[in-house]
């Protein structure tokens, strides 16, 4: 067949591509069982498209700009199929009752993958087993444990005061954790609560009791505790006495007052507003100081250092003039990024920054994670300790423990994509579907070192990199924050793979970059907030790498937030 026919087909295809999508955006915007066909057409397409890679045989053959589109392409395929809905989700669509005809259409795909199912791999090297299932299923639902005194928020969030210094909700991971954490709650056993070791909150009621007098014991003394409960709201009622004033209050004032205080003065970093107080309802006065301390002390890790230790230390003086200090071992903890309170108010969050012993670290990640980079407990005691493969796992953990506890957090999980509020949910779950994603497939270019080349390895983790690392806030933290830093340690996890591939890290101050500098190391920019007077460059979102080689052409270069042309935006 000649060139000339195939441009002609190619345009004939182009043409009738536009008149379907034209014609499929009618019928998607009608509910209908029409629209659930296309639905689950459009997710099935893109569950062939997602096992395409760049840097995997035979696609590293194509050219560098075929690709981009390629991957362009599909960016946009999976966006629109996450704005239809969760349900229709990719990786959920799988799961949908879509009547006897979509049954039958499955069973006919099984029958004629049947043999690829049970004799192999596909093209790509990977197990084709359908849709991806549900990411990271340590927490079982996203939305953490339910609580005695209130139900759990729907946004997938784990409730402050909740969370264990592990990054799972306090008390296990699992479904069976979930079970043991309500239980706990129920019969008052849980030293957790917020409002302290009682369910019944700081009247200093005692807990009913824990059932181990025998059977009926725990029903009989709850019985007990409905009747004196009845008489003495009876009591109160009939002498008209006040309700008890919440002895909490005071310091849940008193931590508002100081977050106040904190997003005017240090409107630089952070908004004047924050969408976790909208994403986070708090009640009571317990649930206010959780959700108030753990907000402060977040936003602190975009501040400059100096700033950050000052109001760090305001934080404790209000703390401590509550009668509720914070233990000295966790104020003094550099890894420990927000501290606890007593009487079980707030379990004290660790994030390590400084990796010194990687495989022990490794080893204590979730068994999710190991599953993405191929590896188990065990074998990550065997893995030399530069093996990349042990930072991205715990690196992962802590990003997703970081989601969890700053809402105000962005991310783009595409190269040519904006960034996106990580309160959402639907965005929660395409960031930890692309972290798993690329996850695998850095891993299995370590793990495949043979196979393949050493720029496609590098490809493949500075693809991770942007994922991983690319969490940013729409205000960029402090070059010498807490934040600079943790990225700053995701980054270098590069250095080797690029120094094999006769790539480096771009090593420029942020104050140093020039417009130059952008156009060469940097692709497309997202803009960021500030003066005119602050440095050009603000945030790296994704590692900017160059060759040594300075007359090669940069196949990875990255992606920065630049200070808007005229100041504030």
């Amino acid at each position: 067949m000649s060139g000339t026919d195939d441009g002609v087909r190619a345009d004939t295809l182009t043409v009738c591509l536009g008149e379907f999508a034209e014609a499929a955006a009618e019928v998607l915007g009608t509910p209908s069982e029409c629209r659930e066909v296309v639905l689950d057409a459009l997710s099935r397409c893109w569950d062939e498209l997602r096992w395409v890679g760049r840097h995997l045989h035979p696609y590293a053959n194509d050219p560098a700009e075929v690709y981009d589109r390629f991957d362009s392409a599909r960016a946009s395929l999976e966006r629109g199929l996450w704005a239809a809905g969760v349900a229709a989700a990719p990786g959920y669509l799988g799961n949908r009752d879509l009547g006897d005809r979509d049954r039958s259409a499955q069973d006919r795909s099984a029958q004629d993958h049947g043999e690829q199912d049970h004799g192999g791999e596909d093209r790509t090297g990977q197990e084709h087993a359908g849709p991806e299932p549900a990411p990271f299923e340590a927490d079982t639902s996203e939305e953490g444990p339910a609580s005695a005194t209130q139900s759990p928020p729907d946004d997938g969030h784990v409730a402050p005061g909740q969370v264990a210094p592990d990054g799972d909700a306090a008390g296990g991971t699992g479904a069976e954790g979930s079970e043991d954490r309500t239980g706990a709650a129920a019969d008052g056993s849980e030293p957790d609560h917020p409002a302290g070791s009682s369910v019944t909150g700081p009247t200093g009621d005692q807990p009913s009791s824990s059932g181990d007098d025998g059977p009926g014991a725990g029903a009989e003394a709850g019985a007990e505790t409905g009747a004196e409960a009845e008489t003495s709201a009876g009591a109160g009622a009939e002498a008209g006495a006040e309700p008890a004033a919440d002895p909490l209050a005071g310091f849940a004032d008193a931590l508002g007052a100081l977050e106040r205080k904190l997003l005017a003065e240090q409107i630089r970093f952070l908004p004047p507003t924050t969408q976790s107080a909208a994403v986070r309802p708090a009640v009571t006065a317990a649930e206010r100081i959780a959700a108030t301390w753990q907000r402060v002390h977040m936003a602190l890790l975009r501040l400059p250092t100096h700033p950050c230790d000052e109001w760090r230390a305001q934080a404790r003086e209000v703390a401590a003039a509550a009668g509720l200090a914070v233990p000295a071992e966790e104020a003094s903890d550099p890894n420990v990024i927000v501290p606890g309170l007593p009487q079980g108010l707030y379990v004290a969050q660790r994030v390590r920054l400084a990796l010194p012993a990687p495989r022990m670290a490794a080893k204590s990640v979730a068994r999710e994670i190991h599953e993405r980079l191929g590896i188990s407990p065990e074998a990550v005691m065997e893995l030399p300790a530069a093996d990349p493969r042990l930072a991205w796992a715990v690196r992962a953990e802590q990003a997703l423990r970081l989601v969890d506890l700053d809402p105000e957090l962005q991310v783009a999980v595409f190269p040519d994509s904006r960034p996106a509020g990580l309160e959402s949910q639907t965005v929660r779950m395409s960031y930890r579907q692309r972290l798993n994603s690329t996850l695998e497939g850095a891993a299995s270019a370590v793990a495949g070192e043979g196979e393949w080349s050493a720029d496609s390895r590098l490809g493949a983790a500075h693809s991770l990199d942007m994922v991983l690392g690319g969490l940013m806030h729409k205000r960029p933290a402090a070059p010498d924050s807490w934040w600079a830093r943790w990225r700053d340690g995701v980054s270098e996890i590069l250095d080797p793979l690029a120094d094999s591939a006769g790539y480096e890290r771009v090593r420029i101050p942020l104050a140093k970059w020039q417009p130059s500098h952008v156009e060469a190391y940097a692709g497309k920019t997202i803009p960021g907030v500030g003066a005119i007077e602050e440095p050009l460059v603000q945030w790296v979102v994704w590692t900017p790498l160059r060759p040594r080689d300075k007359a090669a052409r940069n196949e990875h270069r990255g992606r920065v937030v630049i200070r808007p042309p005229k100041g504030y935006r």
